[in-house]
């Protein structure tokens, strides 16, 4: 094999290895992010208006369901009249809880919190806090050559983080919330 070839091979080897690594490389800047509390850099790792349209979907969802009449189709007439007020109120409410830290907190099994002005870290804010790690003992790996999942495994169930490829790299697209 002569020189050039090996080149070509070596960088060829090297451009695979990035792009079957590149979610694992991505899942733990995230993590990063989110541990430290870094918005910009988690926001950075996240397409927003993607994961906000999918809780949006899950949420009407399992509202419809709840407004269902006994387990059925049909809603009751004063849930249908209703259902389109609950369907903005759910989109507000995933509006407001899906920033960079909503997205922390649920890597780290809990729920979203109501966002709150943000405070000045000082050392009893450095120590204390919630100790939980995000995407502490997750699962993950590929589902397609363009899905990425991770699942967290928390009290409340699995919530699983879908990373999508965008070009080279990949982003959070998608949070599948636990089943209730």
């Amino acid at each position: 094999m002569n020189r050039k070839s090996a080149v070509a091979l070596a960088l060829a080897a090297l451009l695979l290895a990035w792009i079957i690594a590149a979610p694992w490389l991505t899942v733990v800047r995230i993590r990063d992010a989110a541990q430290a509390r870094d918005a910009q850099a988690l926001a950075g790792h996240v397409d927003f208006a993607s994961v906000r349209q999918s809780l949006k979907d899950q949420m009407n969802a399992r509202l419809l369901h709840t407004m269902a009449e006994g387990g059925g189709n049909e809603l009751n007439p004063l849930a249908a009249l209703v259902a389109p007020l609950a369907g903005a109120v759910v989109d507000r409410l995933v509006d407001a809880y899906v920033t960079p830290a909503g997205v922390a907190e649920l890597m780290a099994g809990g729920n979203p919190k109501k966002p709150q002005p943000p405070t000045p870290a000082g050392p009893e804010n450095e120590a204390g806090g919630d100790a939980r790690q995000p995407l502490a003992q997750a699962d993950m790996g590929y589902r397609s050559w363009n899905r990425f999942v991770v699942t967290a495994h928390g009290r409340g169930g699995d919530t699983q983080f879908v990373l999508g490829r965008r070009g080279l790299g990949w982003k959070l697209t998608e949070i599948i919330l636990a089943p209730q």
